[in-house]
């Protein structure tokens, strides 16, 4: 299977959602020598997505989805993104959707079953945090609107690919 990838981490062939088992700091993919094509496609992913249907949340995690392979492209999660876009608000005074998109995906990969540890999920989305911080000064929506010139696929693109970085930099042989 691709990515060294076993039945425990992946939808069933025949399409139908499987259980997946969420990601531990122990679990390892190997990715061959392709992670610049996958920061690649998953920037390229996101710039697309975000130019011709819109929705910064949901467009960031269909090009995580679609760019990685250990990532399924599970709907329910997709579904549950598509009211987080712009800030999730008509203010834009929350966070960014490519922001919480990227988190989205963080926590479903390796969030926890109820209550938790979630110490990986967090220490994963700060990273994100940090990438947004030092690009923007900012996860808030207008904010890094503002600071991108009202560029979101651009914002999604970045968003994707550094998210990608951070996702490889932990389950893969990235580095």
């Amino acid at each position: 299977m691709a990515c060294g990838l076993n039945a425990d981490h992946v939808m069933a062939a025949s399409g139908e959602e499987t259980e997946f088992k969420v990601l531990s700091e122990n679990d390892h993919f190997d990715i061959g020598d392709r992670s610049k094509d996958i920061l690649q496609k998953a920037y390229d992913l996101g710039y697309l997505y975000e130019d011709k249907h819109r929705g910064c949340a949901r467009c960031t995690v269909a090009a995580l989805q679609d760019a990685i392979d250990f990532i399924p492209a599970d709907k329910g999660l997709f579904r549950s993104v598509s009211c987080l876009d712009g800030g999730a608000t008509p203010t834009k005074d929350a966070n960014c959707g490519a922001f919480t998109g990227s988190g989205l995906v963080i926590g479903w990969l390796c969030g926890t079953d109820r209550f938790g540890d979630n110490t990986l999920s967090h220490e994963l989305i700060h990273k994100v945090h940090k990438c947004f911080e030092e690009e923007y000064g900012s996860v808030i929506c207008k904010e890094v609107r503002d600071r991108a010139d009202g560029k979101c696929p651009q914002v999604v693109a970045k968003a994707a690919k550094w998210t990608t970085e951070i996702l490889l930099k932990q389950f893969t042989n990235y580095e």
